[in-house]
């Protein structure tokens, strides 16, 4: 998707690999495209990962450890205002609990089952607050809702007339995104979209719509936009971010792109510009006056609807349910994926794009921050290289996930789980205030060649995990992954 993938590389040929709707990681460009070569990260904080069925493995089928970075974040710049209120608690009790970073977490024995299958081209997944039903995002331009076990048979919003994706040599990173739903939607029925029409009048242009459920139907939403909530100037077709959702304080965040091409040469500078809406977390109030922006924000001005900058594609990023502290997964270019960690309330940081990439200066040359500003490190710097050796070397598009607070999978407690688009390894570590955990490494898929690797085995005749689009929580807490661009799979016990 335009914030979301990479192009897609065909090894042969070196096309670039453009993350069906998981994060866009290169442009198009002479220096961009490379086949998949490493990730693993560079740096500290590196230790293999173990689990109560393994031998001291973190997931390798090797055995060997992992060389991902997690390091501790900086306190970077601090906003005004703006703090989430405390307590939205969460699936798994209101007391946190006793959160340790000096070890990898033990993940224990997992399995994913089926929810609903053979939805083409699904990307995305939430749910309603209070509601037990799926709506499902295909990055065509449909939205369908999953409930009481059944897929019903009308679509419950269908903008597919303003989206053609282009097939061929790279995987169309344009079309519907994300949906995302206000906390009164029982009543309000309000709903927003993420999207980046191929054809009429917002063409490349990456939009936020509101919507209204209908009124004599609750499962089939009005055809026509109440609210354009953003629109950004068209830019090219790779980089849109796409990702909207309600934070704990009840506004709207949303997270743009860069606006594509080669180091940010599609919009040059726009990343570091805080002026610019691209490579932005957003935060709006949808119920304010135009421009939307949320009360509390860190700037003024034009500035007023940015909540952090210095972003590439923050394709997927989201909120711990019970500390409100934020994650972003934001994707690279060809050198280094990343995820960024912000406290409860922090806003004003810059994550350093295109000045850094990861943890790393001068990946693009002549690059340089706002002036009088920090960086703010990753706690996840994921090195894919061509020379890199890590276990996270294939990783093209780092897929940013949730803390877990469910109550099944009680290993899980407080554990951050993220992933990539077609990377064969999750990772999963412990956020501490500063302090990171090393990373414990998932494989996707069992390898009987490692069979006491922390793994995912497979239920109800699933077939082999590979492409992951999204990370999505449920109003429970428990974690789901929106898979192989056409099923919404959920994490449980290995029985």
């Amino acid at each position: 998707m335009g914030p979301m993938m990479k192009q897609r590389t065909i090894l042969a040929s070196w096309l670039a690999l453009a993350l069906v709707n998981g994060a866009c990681g290169d442009d198009g460009s002479s220096s961009s495209g490379d086949p998949p070569q490493g990730s693993g990260g560079t740096g500290t904080g590196v230790q293999q990962g173990s689990s109560s069925s393994s031998s001291g493995g973190g997931g390798s089928p090797a055995g060997g450890t992992g060389t991902s970075t997690a390091t501790g974040t900086e306190a970077g710049t601090t906003g005004s205002g703006g703090a989430p209120p405390a307590g939205t608690g969460g699936g798994g009790g209101d007391e946190p609990p006793v959160c340790n970073a000096s070890a990898a977490p033990d993940v224990g024995k997992l399995a994913l089952a089926p929810v609903v299958t053979g939805v083409d081209r699904l990307v995305y997944a939430a749910q309603p607050k209070g509601s037990s039903d799926w709506y499902l995002v295909q990055q065509t331009g449909k939205i369908r809702v999953f409930t009481g076990g059944a897929l019903r048979e009308e679509n419950f919003l269908d903008v597919s007339s303003q989206i053609q994706l282009s097939t061929g040599a790279f995987d169309d990173e344009r079309g519907l995104l994300s949906i995302a739903f206000p906390p009164d939607y029982a009543t309000s029925g309000k709903f927003y979209i993420a999207m980046t029409p191929t054809t009429g009048t917002n063409m490349n242009r990456d939009v936020v719509l509101e919507y209204q459920r209908s009124a004599g139907n609750p499962f089939v939403a009005n055809e026509t936009p109440s609210k354009t909530i953003l629109r950004l100037d068209a830019s090219a077709v790779n980089h849109n971010g796409g990702h909207v959702m309600f934070g704990p304080d009840g506004m709207l965040y949303v997270g743009t792109g860069d606006g594509g091409g080669s180091c940010n040469s599609d919009k040059p500078g726009g990343s570091q510009d805080i002026n610019s809406l691209f490579g932005k977390l957003l935060r709006l109030d949808p119920n304010a006056p135009e421009p939307y922006a949320a009360a509390g924000n860190p700037f003024d001005g034009s500035a007023a609807r940015v909540w952090h900058y210095g972003l590439r594609n923050p394709y997927r990023f989201s909120f711990d349910r019970l500390t409100q502290d934020l994650y972003i997964g934001d994707v690279g270019q060809d050198s280094y994926e990343e995820v960024d960690f912000v406290p409860a309330g922090v806003s004003g940081l810059n994550f350093g794009w295109a000045a850094f990439e990861g943890d790393h200066a001068n990946t693009c040359n002549g690059r340089t921050l706002r002036e009088g500003t920090t960086d703010t490190k990753p706690i996840v710097d994921i090195d894919r290289r061509r020379t890199a050796t890590g276990p996270f070397r294939d990783y093209v598009s780092v897929i940013g996930g949730y803390v877990y607070r469910g109550t099944a999978l009680t290993q899980l407690r407080g554990v951050y789980l993220f992933g990539d688009y077609t990377g064969e390894r999750m990772g999963a570590i412990m956020q501490c205030g500063t302090q990171t955990s090393p990373i414990t490494q998932i494989l996707k898929n069992r390898d009987p060649n490692a069979p006491n690797a922390p793994a995912f085995a497979r239920q109800g005749g699933l077939p082999t995990f590979e492409d992951l689009t999204a990370i999505v929580e449920d109003n429970d807490g428990e974690l789901y992954f929106v898979a192989n661009r056409n099923s919404l799979v959920k994490i449980v016990p290995e029985m």
